[in-house]
């Protein structure tokens, strides 16, 4: 067999081979919050499904083959507890390390899951592939080594499970769905158990444990029972009510629940199980701010939100107290079950619950409330975006309210992780419900967010809803900047399955048409990264000679703009052009002015990139020893904290250099201390420098071949 690569210029990493195992990876920092279910106290039946889910979860470890279980039912018979309820009292016989995706609150798009969970997996971003096929290859490849349990909630489709498995044959994948998923059952094995309503006396059990009810009111109860007709989640709701208005409202209860005659034949509704009923009674029966807290919450932009959140939809965002006290409406919602306490901080609607919350704050009689409620919870994730826009960044922003002037004298905080989802989805509300001006804010606050963690499905899913905003403001540059943004995170991402290319350049060409239609500042600055963009597009394309003309406009467009970053940035960019172009003198005078700008504002990794690119520059110009000394400068430079995957990089390349001298016990040194900072990050290229570590006296590798890349 004849393996060949050829054609084109390849920019980067080369794998080749039958199975690629990557070493485990070190353990998250934090939880994932959606693990952090409180379970309900009170649960019921479920014993024989647990049983069968255990034998075959028994067999799957005997025969050494993952354990895939689908677990489905009709909305609110708790599918998700009882999968919840399985994991926590089986913690012992699963795996430690815990993976989740909830499709059911919107978060449906499967390359931002799987870039979710390479982040929880602590995979080094430049490691990752583009494209949803080469990114669930990727996810496959780096828990080929690692047992992990991946639990997939709310799955509508076999397509959203499929880029979603693991590869370890010890992994547990645990799917809940309201569909019987059939094409998983046949071509993945996946074990399939139906869940099904509770019996009359499971049901009268559950809603008298909740409700607190004695034996006593066995008969008076019963048409509540069966108006529940076995649904968890109606008779926890149907339960809170007994709680807060005591066992006297049974006789009222009924009554609300049977307005329409029969009470089965109220109940007789295809694919509605009388929840909507249930929830309508509820309604009705909370006091004036309960009801306006419970339609309000139903605003928010996803079902998971925080006390901080909360405080925006009610207007008391200026309220002091914690997370535990938001105020008696709250609590009455988290009594009714129809809020439920998550961990680090964070409150779920269950999704039913949320939409009918929504559908009464959209009625005519709550308009000028619920635009307020809206203005209030996008403007607080405005807020988030910015700060942590400008926590992490010094790039120039357009800034026409003012925002980051404020910011740059107090300085505001960068919790944008922990609110990505709601940020993401707080652009699309904003675009969709006219506030456009703070869509395309938003969406340039997730920017630096977005590309240092290389979150490319929620930046472009913001940017589609960005763009779209900006072009209904009476603002060009915010367009051109938004256009400018969406181009540069197709650049970043660049997967040509997705076109990527082609978009890319279409975006930055408008961009650059509209910022040329006026002379100030900010439409210059705008004019040269889009020009700074489309050459850094064209040297991935192999045209370096286009992308120095482009890189060349770009500084020219600068002219008469006090921009020092912006000029270091296109310097280091012109060396990486003038090495391609084999100009290594101009090359070398580029960086070298490059990383004194950088060191002037102290910019220390990009100092370090510089001295890289400038040994990268020399060894391409046949000056090895000159080579060897930068490498060990840009090692000295780059900074530790948070940086072992460039160290690393910087290691190997300066033991392969050292190797290519004849000096093989520098390269063995340089390869020790490599390995131990991929391992340290999970990197594949672990298993490159254990190739050049079993390297023969020669230098000549035993197996495989070394394929050198950034």
């Amino acid at each position: 067999m004849q393996n060949l690569i050829s054609g084109g210029v390849i920019h980067g990493n080369v794998y080749m081979g039958q199975a690629l195992n990557f070493p485990p990876p070190a353990e998250a920092d934090e939880p994932d919050v959606s693990m952090g279910a409180q379970l309900p106290r009170h649960y019921v039946n479920n014993a024989k499904l647990f049983a069968a889910m255990d034998t075959v979860h028994a067999q799957c470890r005997a025969e050494h083959v993952p354990t895939r279980l689908l677990l489905c039912g009709l909305p609110g018979l708790g599918t998700t507890a009882a999968a919840d309820q399985w994991v926590v009292t089986r913690k012992d016989e699963l795996p430690e390390k815990h993976l989740r995706a909830s499709l059911g609150s919107g978060f449906t798009d499967v390359t931002a899951i799987l870039e979710r969970w390479l982040d929880q997996l602590r995979a080094p971003k430049d490691d990752r592939p583009s494209g949803a096929a080469a990114l669930s290859a990727y996810f496959r490849a780096r828990t080929a080594n690692l047992p992990v349990l991946v639990f997939i909630d709310g799955a509508a489709t076999e397509a959203q499970v499929r880029p979603l498995l693991p590869g370890s044959a010890d992994s547990v994948v645990l799917i809940t769905s309201r569909a019987r998923l059939s094409g998983l059952v046949g071509a993945l094995d996946v074990a399939q158990f139906a869940l099904d309503p509770l019996d009359e006396a499971d049901s009268d059990d559950l809603l008298a444990r909740v409700a607190r009810l004695g034996e006593q009111s066995r008969a008076a109860r019963l048409p509540l029972v069966r108006a529940c007709a076995g649904i968890p989640l109606a008779l926890r709701i149907i339960a809170a009510q007994l709680v807060s208005l005591g066992a006297e409202a049974l006789t009222e209860l009924v009554a609300q629940l049977s307005d329409r005659g029969s009470l089965l034949e109220a109940l007789d509704v295809p694919d509605d199980i009388s929840l909507p009923r249930m929830l309508d009674a509820m309604y009705r029966s909370l006091d004036a701010d309960g009801a306006r807290a419970y339609r309000l919450l139903g605003l928010h932009p996803t079902l998971l939100l925080d006390a901080d959140a909360i405080r925006a939809l009610l207007g008391t965002a200026g309220a002091v107290g914690t997370a535990g006290s938001l105020g008696r409406t709250v609590n009455a919602l988290l009594m009714a079950n129809l809020l439920d306490r998550r961990a680090q901080g964070f409150y779920l609607m269950n999704g039913v619950v949320h939409e009918h919350a929504w559908s009464i704050a959209a009625r005519p009689e709550h308009t000028e409330e619920r635009e307020a409620a809206l203005d209030r919870i996008l403007t607080h994730y405005t807020a988030i975006a910015e700060s942590g826009e400008a926590r992490r960044s010094g790039r120039w922003r357009h800034d026409p309210a003012g925002a980051y002037r404020r910011l740059a004298e107090v300085p505001g905080t960068d919790v944008v992780e922990r609110h990505r989802d709601s940020l993401v989805a707080a652009v699309e509300t904003a675009s969709r419900t006219g506030r456009h001006d703070l869509a395309w804010r938003i969406c340039q606050g997730l920017w630096t967010h977005c590309l240092q963690g290389g979150h490319h499905a929620d930046w472009i899913k913001a940017l589609t809803f960005g763009v779209a905003s900006a072009a209904e403001v009476t603002d060009p540059l915010a367009l051109a900047r938004m256009h400018y943004e969406f181009g540069f995170a197709l650049l970043d991402r660049y997967d040509t399955d997705e076109d990527d290319p082609r978009q890319a350049r279409e975006h930055l060409d408008a961009a650059l048409i509209i910022a040329r239609g006026e002379e100030t500042e900010g439409h210059r600055r705008t004019v040269s990264s889009a020009l700074e963009a489309l050459g850094l597009l064209s040297l991935r394309e192999g045209a370096a000679g286009d992308a120095l003309d482009l890189l060349d406009r770009a500084l020219t467009a600068l002219d008469g703009i006090d921009h020092r970053r912006g000029r270091a940035l296109l310097g280091y960019h012109r060396g990486r052009v003038l090495t391609a172009l084999g100009r290594h003198e101009d090359a070398e005078r580029e960086l070298r002015e490059a990383g004194a700008r950088f060191a002037g504002f102290g910019d220390q990794y990009n100092v370090a990139r510089s001295l890289t690119r400038l040994a990268e520059d020399r060894v391409a110009a046949s000056l090895p020893a000159d080579a060897l000394t930068l490498f060990t400068e840009a090692l000295d430079a780059m900074p530790a904290e948070g940086r072992s995957y460039q160290r690393a990089g910087i290691l190997r390349q300066r033991g392969d250099l050292s190797r290519d001298l004849g000096e093989r016990a520098s390269a063995v040194a340089d390869w020790t201390a490599a390995l131990a900072l991929y391992d340290e990050t999970g990197s594949p290229l672990a298993a490159e420098v254990e190739a050049r570590l079993s390297a023969g006296s020669d230098g000549s590798l035993v197996n495989g071949s070394s394929a050198d890349g950034e």
